[in-house]
């Protein structure tokens, strides 16, 4: 079974560790419990360039959350086309890999799955996470959102195809 994969992009430090305190929260907070047993997988890493791919590879679907800063109120959670935010893929260099880069170099190489969703935590342009915290139960709120949905569109797809499997038409 191809996981969906949660995956939170920073550090434990300043700002950048909004997005591990809300794969924390997701994690150990009761979010999956509704959930069939190891369909949803979480993780966090300081290294996009060595580490987010590998993390995407094999899953069916990936959420990715990242701290971001483009001048909104800290704590605005941002919903970003993935799709939209890949650089050409034309002169990639492996010396500054961020996410950008990292989803155009795993379009390029076929390495995507078929669903990477962004979601972005406003924090402050000073780089700290002060009034970032207050949301999180939006951004919750919204990812549980989200993998309700995927969940559901696996378990459509596996009943097609069971049920293609058995000779009807679905």
């Amino acid at each position: 079974m191809n996981p969906i994969r949660i995956i939170g992009i920073g550090s434990p430090f300043g700002g950048d560790r909004i997005a591990w305190e809300a794969v924390d929260a997701i994690a150990h907070g009761g979010m999956l419990d509704r959930f069939p047993r190891d369909i949803v997988q979480t993780f966090c890493t300081g290294a996009p360039a060595t580490d987010l791919l590998p993390m995407m590879s094999g899953a069916k679907a990936v959420i990715l959350i990242d701290a971001v800063s483009s001048g909104a109120l800290p704590g605005t959670v941002h919903k970003i086309d993935a799709s939209k935010l890949m650089i050409e893929a034309e002169n990639l260099s492996s010396h500054a890999l961020g996410v950008p880069e990292c989803l155009a170099l795993g379009s390029s190489l076929g390495m995507l799955p078929k669903t990477v969703l962004l979601y972005g935590v406003e924090i402050r342009e000073d780089g700290t996470d002060e009034g970032a915290t207050a949301p999180m139960p939006d951004l919750l709120r919204a990812i549980a959102g989200e993998l309700e949905a995927l969940v559901r569109l696996d378990e459509r797809a596996r009943a097609q195809h069971r049920s293609r499997a058995n000779g009807n038409d679905g």
